[in-house]
């Protein structure tokens, strides 16, 4: 038998300025951003590739990121850049449009991580975190190459559930405050062959609530949720709902997942038999993970409030902008509620929200900071979470430099930096 061989592990021992656990687009931005300000980043992703929801998730479109009313933009900088880039590659048909072909993008963000100098190992999965006086010492991560131990300065939790918090022992929140449910789960999926001129939502949520009347639909959801896709003929959908299940409880997560694909199923069959322009659709695509709305949210320095945003404060320690208003799909049944930020306004988020408290090296970026739960409603999407994984980034590397935990980093210095590149606090 000849090449025969037993696995080593590989074996890593470099101490990383910087590591970035979670290649969402949150993520990608904290990592460029660290890199940017000289930085030697590694970027750990559990999938082939980056942008998370974006990609992987096929969520889609990105939502607002700018006033209502006067149009203003409040998201900017690394994500701003990240569109215009898009567009010129022919990834979506406006500079700062908000749809998007995400198979363009995951192509752009490996473009835009190599040239920051970024390292980025894919298929890496985060399972274990040694935490020693505040700083977390190192990381465990299963690999194709095995089991591989990680160390880096200062670290940034971009996996979305706060993974790398809670494995470090770090306390956090789960869910609403009365019961601990979180909002539902949600696999979005794709039909092609849509006769768009026929097709009309309106009619289709007309013959979907007829049908849940009846018994015969088991979708929890209330209407039914699509958009036009950036390719012609092409239907996005995000309507499927899977109710009172723990997105950090490996069972539930994978009983959601089953769950989801029969109502995708159902929907498939419903659009076929009930709704004009739908006759001919055919099933093309799903996520390879359903989308999780909210899951872990740390116990920071500060707190994004719920009167933060409905009240569009802007706070004294800015480091990032929201345009999006509440937005909560019910944890435990049907129906949405929604409440808009009024005209000519934005709220702003926190930094002492990106930092977990009895912590000294780790930082937040993306939807697990530290807010209430309808505050994580709003700020939870993209545009926003872009911007916050840019500000961890910055705030990493000056902790790095100014030899200090990340609760110590000045935090006007910081924003100098933001708005230096382009953003906006």
């Amino acid at each position: 038998m000849a090449n025969v061989r037993v696995l080593v592990p590989k074996k890593l021992e470099h101490c990383y300025d910087v590591l970035v656990a979670g290649g969402g687009l949150a993520g990608v931005m904290a990592a460029i951003a660290a890199a940017r300000e000289g930085k030697q980043v590694l970027l750990i992703e559990k999938y082939g590739c980056l942008g998370g929801m974006a990609t992987a998730g096929l969520v889609f479109p990105f939502m607002r990121d700018c006033e209502i009313g006067s149009g203003r933009q409040v998201n900017a900088g690394l994500y701003l850049s990240m569109l215009e880039e898009l567009y010129a590659m022919g990834g979506s048909n406006a500079p700062h449009s908000k749809q998007y072909k995400d198979e363009l993008l995951k192509i752009l963000l490996d473009r835009m991580v190599t040239r920051a100098g970024v390292k980025v190992l894919f298929h890496s999965k985060l399972c274990e975190a040694e935490m020693t006086d505040g700083c977390i010492t190192s990381v465990m991560v299963a690999t194709v190459s095995g089991m591989l131990r990680l160390r880096a300065k200062v670290l940034i939790d971009a996996t979305g559930n706060a993974d790398l918090c809670a494995f470090a022992g770090l306390p956090f929140q789960l869910g609403r405050e009365e019961d601990g449910l979180c909002q539902p789960m949600t696999l979005c999926f794709r039909f092609a062959n849509v006769d768009m001129e026929r097709f009309d939502r309106r009619q289709a949520t007309a013959a979907y609530q007829e049908l849940r009347a009846r018994g015969e639909i088991r979708n929890p959801r209330e209407n039914v949720l699509s958009f036009r896709y950036s390719v012609d003929h092409v239907l996005h959908m995000n309507t499927t709902r899977a109710n009172v299940k723990d997105p950090t409880d490996v069972e539930e997560v994978s009983g959601a997942e089953m769950l989801l694909r029969e109502q995708m199923l159902e929907m498939y069959h419903f659009m076929r038999e009930h709704v004009p322009g739908m006759e001919a659709c055919e099933l093309i695509s799903s996520a390879v993970e359903a989308g999780i709305r909210e899951s872990r949210r740390i116990v920071g320095v500060s707190c994004l409030t719920t009167e933060d945003v409905t009240g569009v404060r802007k706070r004294e320690d800015s480091i990032a902008r929201g345009a999006y208003g509440i937005d909560i799909h019910n944890p435990a049944g049907t129906g949405t509620f929604q409440q808009n930020l009024p005209p000519n306004e934005y709220y702003t988020v926190p930094y002492g929200a990106l930092v977990p408290v009895r912590s000294h090296n780790v930082i937040v970026a993306g939807r697990s900071i530290s807010s209430t739960h309808e505050a994580l409603s709003a700020v939870r999407v993209m545009p926003i979470t872009s911007c916050i994984g840019e500000a961890a980034g910055i705030a990493a590397a000056m902790a790095i430099d100014g030899d200090t935990g990340l609760a110590e980093v000045n935090v006007p210095r910081l924003r100098e930096k933001i708005t230096g590149y382009g953003g906006l606090v």
